[in-house]
């Protein structure tokens, strides 16, 4: 026995979905001078309300906030996962873009359990909404990967009078 605590595959879904990336627009939106003002010439700078949904957990939908920095930063929050992940975008041509990001998966007593690898590629679909589509794979401390799924973003930019 390696002493780490044992993961279960529902686990690794539940907290490989939390942040991997959703089907649906979330209710939020910000008013079109405000996101354009914040888009850079079409790019997703700003803070976004996300859905995810995993294909490998259909009808599951996870809620998260995004926050894409000008500077290619990338912050994420989400619900399920209580964790913060961190990442960074590029724009990859029009109104396109790729970001990847990474986050910590931990047990009830905070031991380190996995990391969750997220890379998406995503399109501007207004200048208040976006999609993605990509993958999410937990990788263990040795660096062996223990599962990889497919995820939809849908995000609804949002502002501060939102």
């Amino acid at each position: 026995m390696s002493g780490r605590p044992s993961t279960t595959r529902r686990r690794l879904l539940t907290g490989t979905g939390a942040v991997t990336a959703a089907g649906l627009t979330a209710a939020v939106a910000a008013p079109a001078a405000e996101a354009s003002a914040h888009a850079g010439a079409g790019g997703p700078a700003g803070v976004w309300a996300v859905q995810v949904s995993i294909d490998q957990r259909p009808g599951e939908i996870e809620r998260a906030h995004f926050s894409f920095g000008s500077d290619g930063q990338l912050v994420v929050q989400t619900i399920n996962a209580s964790h913060t992940g961190l990442g960074l975008w590029r724009r990859a041509g029009g109104n396109r873009f790729v970001f990847a990001l990474r986050h910590l998966w931990t047990d009830g007593q905070g031991a380190f359990q996995y990391e969750v690898r997220i890379r998406h590629e995503g399109k501007l679909t207004s200048p208040t909404t976006f999609v993605s589509e990509g993958t999410g794979t937990a990788v263990d401390a040795d660096g062996k990967v223990l599962l990889t799924v497919q995820a939809k973003v849908s995000g609804t930019r949002f502002g501060i009078d939102d």
